[in-house]
Parts: C-alpha cells; sequence; structure tokens
C-alpha cells in the first residue's frame, strides 16, 4: 500500500518536473528571440530588431540585456528619448550593467548634464577600469570640465587597450584640436583611416578639421570618398552638397543632388533635399516648377505633396496649398496622410481667419483620432482665444501626455497657465522647455519674466546668464540685463551693459539708446542727451532715440532744441511722419495751432493707418472750442486707422460728456463688430451697455458678451463683470468680481463706488460708507459720482 506522504512526494516531483520543462522551453524561446534580435540588428533591420527582444521582455519582463538591446535599436533608429528611458531602466534595475551606464552617461553629456554623466561614468569604470567606450565617456566628460590632462589620461588607456577603436581615436583627435595640435590630430586620423579605410566617422572628422583650415580641395576629396564607401546613404550626398554650395560651387551642388536622385530614384530625402536646394539657390518658382513633375509622376508619393503644399504657402499660394492639401484628403481619406493634410488644412484655415471651416476640420480629426496632437493643439489654441481656459489646459495636456518634450505645447500650456492666474504651473512649464531647449531665447526670457513677476530676482538673474553664457551675443538677453539694472537703480552697471551692446554691434544704434535711457532713469539728462544723438548718427531714422531726445529737451524746457532737431530730421528725410507728429506736438504745447495742423496733416499724409497724428489734431481742435471740427477729425481717423481703439474710446468719451449717449454707444457697437475678439472692444461696450442701455435684454446681452473677461486679470474688466452682475441683482455673482477688482486695484474709484452700492443694497452700512467715502476722496471723476454721493448722504443720516 503506498502510503500519503509517498504520494505527496511523487506529486511533487512531477511538478517540478513539469515546472522545469516549462521553464526549458521558456529559455529555448527566449534564446531563439535573442539570437533573431541579434542577427536582425547587424543586418541593419532594427524595426524587426526591436520587436524580436521585445518578445523576449514579454517571456521575461526582467531580461536586463534584452531591454538594453532594445535600447539599442531604439537608438538606431533616432528613437532616442524612447532608448534614453529604456537605458535608464536598466540601470535602475541592473547594477552591473556596464553599457547601459555607458550608454546614459553618453546621452547627458550630449545635453550637457555633465555631473549626472559623470557619475555614470564612474560606476562603469568603477565595475569595468578597462571599458574602452567607458574611458572614451570619461574623457569627454574631462574635456567639458576644461580638465584637459584626465581627459588626455583617459583616452590614452583606451587606445592602448584597443588601438584601432574609432571612438577613442575621435576623442583623441578632439583634444588635440582643442589644444591647437592641428597636425598631430590629422596625422592620427589619416594613419587611423590607412587601418580602416570604410570608416565614415573617421574621414567625418577629418573633413571638419580641413574645412576649419581653409584646406576646401582635400576636405571635398573626402566626402567624395564617403558617397563611393556608402553610396545608399543620402545624408552623405546632402553632406558634400552642402559643402560645395558653401564654397560658392552651386552647379556642383546641384549636381551632387541630381547623382542621389539617380542612384535612389525611389528615397523620397533625395528629392527634397534637390528642392530644398533649389529653393534656397534658384528660387521659390524653380523649386515648385522641378517638384511638380516628380508629383505627377508618383501621384501616391505623400511626403512629396506635402512637400509641395509647404513650398505653396511660403510662396503666398494660400489656394494652390489648399488644393493640394484636399487632394491628398481626398486620396487618403481618413488614412494617415488624410488626417495629417486635414491637421495642415485646418490650420491654414485658421492663420486666414476662416475659423469655422478650420474648427469643422479640426472636428474631423479628432473624431477620427482623438488623441492626434496637432489637431488637440489646435483646438487648445481656438479655446485659449476664446478664453476658455480649462479647455485649452485639456488639450495642450493631453498632447503633453504622448508628447511629453514638445516644446511648443509646453510654451502654450505655460501661457494658458498665465492666462489662469496659475504662474507657479506656468514657471513649471517653462522651466521644462529651457531644460529641453537650453538655447531658446524667449523660453529663457519669459521664464526670468516669470520669476522677477514672482520677486524671485536672482533666479531672473541665474537665467539670463544662462542665455548669456549660451549666446554672449543675444541681443534680447543683453536688454533685459539692462532692464534689471536700470530697475535696481544699478546705474553703472546698467552703462557696463549698454556698453557691452556698443561694442558686440558696433553698427546697431541700441547700445547708445540704452545707455541713454539709462541716464534718462538716473536724471542724467544732458548725457542722455548726447547718447540719443549718437544713436541717432548710427540710425538718422530711428524712431525711439529721437521720440526720447524730444521728451528730453522737453524735460529741460528747451522746445526750441526740440525744434531744431525735428527739423534737420524732415529734412534729411522727407517722409519721416514721426517726426512731423512730434513737431506737431511742440507747436500745441506753445498753441501754434496753424503749425501744429500743418505737422499733423503732413504726418497723416504719409501714414494715413497712424491713429496719432489724427488723435493730436482733434485735441488741436478742441483747444480751440471747435468740437465739431474735433468729430470729424476723430470719424475720418477711426476709418483711415481701422477703428484704432485710441480714437474709438476718445470719441466715445467726447459724445458722452456732452450727454450723447446713444452716439457713444454706436462707437462702442461698430467697434465691438469690427473687432469682436477685442477683450477692450468687448469692455467698453458691456460696460457702457449696463450704464447707459440697462434694459433686462441689454444687460443679459452686456452679461454674456463678458463672460471672456471673467478670467482676466484686469482690474476694469472684472469690475465690469461685477457691475452688470450687480444691475441683474446678481449679487454673489457681483461680491465675487468686485471683490477681485478690488483686490487688483484697491483705489479705483469707480470700482470703490460700484463695491459700495453693492454693500449698501445688502445692508451692510459700515462697508458700504467706507467704500464710497474712498470713492469720492481719491477726487477722481467717474460715472455715478452724484449717485455715491447721495448714497453717502443718505447713509450718513442713518438711511
Amino acid at each position: 500500500m503506498t502510503s500519503k506522504k509517498t504520494i505527496l512526494r511523487n506529486l511533487g516531483i512531477a511538478v517540478l518536473s513539469t515546472g522545469l520543462v516549462a521553464c526549458d522551453g521558456a529559455d529555448e524561446r527566449k534564446a531563439k528571440y535573442m539570437e533573431e534580435g541579434s542577427q536582425l540588428y547587424q543586418a541593419g533591420d532594427y524595426e524587426k530588431a526591436q520587436l524580436a527582444y521585445k518578445n523576449v521582455l514579454q517571456i521575461d519582463p526582467k531580461n536586463w540585456e534584452s531591454r538594453f538591446q532594445m535600447a539599442e535599436t531604439l537608438s538606431k533608429q533616432g528613437k532616442i528619448e524612447n532608448a534614453f528611458k529604456e537605458y535608464n531602466t536598466v540601470v535602475a534595475n541592473d547594477e552591473n550593467h556596464v553599457m547601459a551606464r555607458v550608454r546614459v552617461g553618453q546621452l547627458l553629456l550630449l545635453n550637457r548634464a555633465i555631473d549626472d554623466a559623470e557619475k555614470m561614468a564612474n560606476e562603469a569604470l568603477a565595475k569595468e577600469p578597462d571599458n574602452v567606450e567607458a574611458l572614451v565617456l570619461h574623457a569627454g566628460i574631462q574635456m567639458a570640465k576644461n580638465n584637459s590632462d584626465a581627459a588626455i589620461a583617459a583616452v590614452d588607456k583606451a587606445l592602448q587597450k584597443n588601438p584601432d577603436d574609432a571612438s577613442a581615436i575621435l576623442m583623441s583627435a578632439s583634444i588635440k584640436v582643442k589644444n591647437n595640435q592641428v597636425d598631430d590630430a590629422v596625422t592620427q586620423l589619416k594613419q587611423a583611416i590607412e587601418k580602416k579605410s570604410d570608416s565614415v566617422p573617421l574621414r567625418t572628422m577629418l573633413v571638419g578639421i580641413y574645412a576649419r583650415t581653409k584646406q576646401l580641395p582635400e576636405a571635398e576629396s573626402l566626402l567624395e570618398s564617403i558617397v563611393k564607401i556608402q553610396p545608399e546613404e543620402v545624408q552623405h550626398y546632402k553632406n558634400l552638397a552642402l559643402f560645395q554650395a558653401g564654397t560658392n560651387q552651386p552647379d556642383k551642388a546641384e549636381a551632387t543632388l541630381r547623382a542621389a536622385i539617380q542612384k535612389l530614384p525611389d528615397n523620397d530625402s533625395a528629392k527634397t533635399n534637390l528642392i530644398d536646394f533649389l529653393v534656397e539657390k534658384r528660387g521659390m518658382e524653380v523649386a515648385i516648377a522641378e517638384l511638380l513633375p516628380l508629383v505627377e509622376q508618383k501621384p501616391a508619393d505623400y511626403v512629396l505633396k506635402f512637400k509641395l503644399a509647404s513650398l505653396q504657402l511660403a510662396s503666398k499660394q494660400a489656394d494652390k496649398a489648399e488644393e493640394t492639401l484636399k487632394n491628398i484628403i481626398a486620396s487618403d481619406k481618413l488614412g494617415p496622410n488624410g488626417i495629417s493634410a486635414r491637421d495642415k488644412l485646418a490650420a491654414l484655415y485658421a492663420a486666414t481667419k476662416r475659423v469655422d471651416e478650420a474648427k469643422a476640420l479640426n472636428k474631423e480629426v479628432l473624431e477620427a483620432n482623438p488623441r492626434d496632437g496637432e489637431a488637440l493643439t489646435l483646438r487648445g489654441q481656438f479655446a485659449l482665444a476664446e478664453n476658455k481656459i480649462d479647455d485649452a489646459i485639456g488639450d495642450f495636456r493631453s498632447v503633453l501626455v504622448d508628447q511629453p518634450n514638445n516644446v511648443n505645447v509646453l510654451k502654450l500650456l505655460a501661457a494658458a497657465h498665465l492666462r489662469n492666474k496659475e504662474p507657479e504651473l506656468a514657471k513649471d512649464n517653462m522651466e521644462k522647455v529651457v531644460a529641453l531647449a537650453p538655447a531658446d531665447e524667449t523660453a529663457r526670457l519669459d521664464l526670468a519674466s516669470l520669476h522677477l513677476q514672482g520677486g524671485k530676482e536672482e533666479l531672473a538673474r541665474q537665467q539670463i546668464a544662462e542665455l548669456l553664457k549660451v549666446n554672449p551675443k543675444s541681443h534680447k538677453g543683453l536688454e533685459s540685463l539692462f532692464k534689471l539694472e536700470v530697475a535696481k537703480k544699478q546705474w553703472d552697471k546698467a552703462q557696463q551693459v549698454a556698453k557691452q551692446v556698443q561694442e558686440t554691434f558696433p553698427e546697431d544704434a541700441a547700445g547708445f539708446y540704452m545707455s541713454a535711457l539709462g541716464y534718462q532713469a538716473e536724471g542724467k539728462l544732458d548725457s542722455a542727451i548726447d547718447a540719443f544723438k549718437r544713436a541717432l548718427a548710427i540710425k538718422p531714422d530711428a524712431i525711439e532715440p529721437l521720440t526720447e531726445l524730444v521728451k528730453t529737451y522737453m524735460a529741460q524746457k528747451q522746445p526750441a532744441k526740440a525744434l531744431a532737431e525735428l527739423q534737420q530730421v524732415v529734412k534729411t528725410h522727407a517722409d519721416h511722419f514721426v517726426a512731423y507728429n512730434l513737431l506737431g506736438g511742440i507747436y500745441l504745447s506753445e498753441q501754434k495751432f496753424a503749425d501744429a495742423k500743418t505737422a499733423f496733416n503732413k504726418a497723416m499724409q504719409i501714414k494715413p493707418e497712424w491713429f496719432s497724428p489724427y488723435r493730436n489734431l482733434a485735441l488741436s481742435e478742441l483747444m480751440q472750442k471747435n468740437k465739431d471740427e474735433a468729430i470729424k477729425i476723430y470719424i475720418k481717423g477711426i476709418e483711415q486707422s481701422k477703428g484704432a481703439m485710441e480714437l474709438v474710446e476718445d470719441l466715445a468719451r467726447l459724445y458722452h460728456a456732452g450727454g450723447e449717449h446713444d452716439k457713444a454707444l454706436a462707437i462702442y457697437e461698430e467697434s465691438y463688430k469690427r473687432y469682436p475678439q477685442s477683450a477692450l472692444a468687448v469692455n467698453n461696450l458691456a460696460s457702457y451697455l449696463s450704464d447707459y442701455a440697462d434694459s433686462p435684454e441689454n444687460l443679459e446681452r452686456a452679461a454674456q458678451m463678458a463672460e471672456p473677461l471673467a478670467k482676466s486679470n484686469n482690474a476694469n474688466f472684472l469690475d465690469t463683470v461685477g457691475w452688470i452682475a450687480y444691475k441683474q441683482n446678481k449679487l454673489e455673482l457681483a461680491a465675487e468680481f468686485l471683490s477681485k477688482a478690488l483686490q487688483a486695484a484697491p483705489d479705483a474709484a469707480i470700482t470703490n463706488f460700484h463695491i459700495g452700492m453693492l454693500y449698501f443694497k445688502q445692508n451692510d452700512k459700515l462697508k458700504a460708507e467706507q467704500h464710497l467715502q474712498k470713492a469720492l476722496d481719491s477726487n477722481t471723476k467717474f460715472d455715478g459720482i452724484e449717485q455715491a454721493k447721495k448714497t453717502l448722504e443718505t447713509l450718513k443720516q442713518g438711511g
């Protein structure tokens, strides 16, 4: 009889045996896929190699060598970000994987994260002190830190271990070049090429040295040899053509690019390289004429069709670009090219103010592919333009889920957060942009501005310093630093920055203009005048230095000098409309009305669409009590300037002062029809409706119209929203927005009046009296001042 223990023991052996068999099967499959991946990788079929390694990971997710090899395939496909993630995963989980650390270090070094790269190199060398790639990485890091001796020691050790290693030879030659041992570097590379006659990287570096040392025939000959070594690589033809074009051999460059097309007739890049060359060297028309038959020969080649559309857009043939994109949509329907064409066509419609058509296409794309990045970005931009901030933020975040390093979308998201009064979130996104694109001048300066708004001057200075480290000649960076020094009243430092601009850009007036502004702010007006004149000597027709020079003379009560300066300018530059406008302003200040009128009319004649001379001439007529004439000038100016808001507001105020509220309302209505997206036009009309046409229907219209203003930081706009709510008896809503307006502008008379009336209606007499009194104490005239006086009197009488 078999005992229970024997049965269990036999069962355990059976289970264990089954497990071993299963394990052996899995190991066999893993080995098979690893071998398959290795063969595909060696053959250059990186996409299929990636799939093979992925199969290994499906069997064993902790097979770190397979994950490393998959990262290698991703790197070869140019998917560097994904490769970096996989390399990092290996580093985090396998403390003994040296090459994963080397790869992470190499990528960190490329991105100038030197300290992190050094950590990886040190970890790799701790495990394998003689690893050649780790030694080369260490040498590169030491060169980045300007530790030349340590770099030489590391690369020499690598070459002792493997004298023929190309990466070590390249690093050694780079160090020699940096140390001005160019001849030694050339000798080393030539010797290496003799041993490795098919090495493209060695030849490429030697080309660079020849180009730097003006040995142009030798450089060209090497580039030609690279093409012969790898005739299937289209980039080599492009490199040769770029060199030839850069050495004034455009015909040879064109011949090289045409040879690439003959050798690689199915390669789209070969064709687009030629087209790009023709655009730059022969002109847009020639390029399009070359491209059209290529498109006709291969009507299913969407790359060429998209290229055609982009050239048509660049040459301002929007109708032809639209036709090309529609052709792609008709051909590919809802395929990937059809979707991409819809994205581009929607962007075209948006740029040409065909918003409804753009939105319709955008909707089609998102119905077909809800995660389409371009479509989500465009929809987010629509939402941002319409002040639907939460919707915009949602769309931009959705894009970043799939494209976390999309710099443009990160900037848009930062702008949306800023509009949503979330400066910290805006700053977080701009910091990501700067990390991804350290040379992005605009991003650095925007981040510096955000730091300043948050009261963190040192962080702002750091960003400007980093920008100037990357680009010491950054005009905007130097200008920002100058403004920072002036704001801190660091006058000497401000002048040092201005001098740096003068030396860096000797043919630019900006350096002397900045210097003049610094002296002006410091109160050294004579020095400011000298600097403004030096700026004008460099650029006689410059507007800003001339305007500030005139202002400075007037501040010194020297109108005669200002007039003399301006008269000299208009003698030399008869079409200087700004000078004529300034002349008119000086004459007006001296009440020489006839001379002022002549000058303003001359400015209008030269620049009829500019609002300023109309405004000044109307003021001149008002000073002479010629109201009707002033109104005619305003109306003409509004027409010529296509509704300049300055003229609209001046004329509306003039009508308002005369009690002609219907006419003021009509002016605001016309302005709103012309610019319905303008927050100022919306505010003007909504506010006037609530005060002077406050029927229930008009108040409802004003409330709907003013909805976008609710998310503004502007105190006037918030006040308008709150006052409309008050008029509609929506007191909680009124309290919310009037409180926000008061927080933004605590001393504003109109807001204190409005919130005082709200408290009065809510029977909070103490607060009502407090705010109404503050409004009246401001000595500012505002609409409703009589109502404020009566209400305050009622309160004081115990009413």
